[in-house]
């Protein structure tokens, strides 16, 4: 997951165990479900997904998903809250 909050941008935190394990944006509240999807606004849509690459020396890269989007295999559309 991308930890930029679909808000304003701002930098979401890690899951907090005080509100249920969800990603809480620090700035305006929003609230997102552990596979990135919004679960409380301000925030227009879920998490955006992140291809993530280590390499042989644990550098880390981020870089753009390409793939279908997993969290709608299920049906549920991640852009509207649940």
């Amino acid at each position: 997951l991308k930890a930029e909050c679909t808000h304003l941008g701002c930098l979401v935190g890690g899951l907090d165990p005080a509100r249920g394990n969800r990603f809480v944006c620090p700035c305006h509240g929003s609230e997102y479900a552990r596979d990135g999807r919004v679960l409380r606004g301000p925030a227009p849509r879920s998490l955006h997904l992140a291809r993530v690459t280590v390499t042989d020396d644990d550098a880390v890269f981020l870089s753009r998903w390409t793939e279908p989007d997993f969290r709608l295999a299920a049906g549920d559309d991640p852009a509207k809250p649940a």
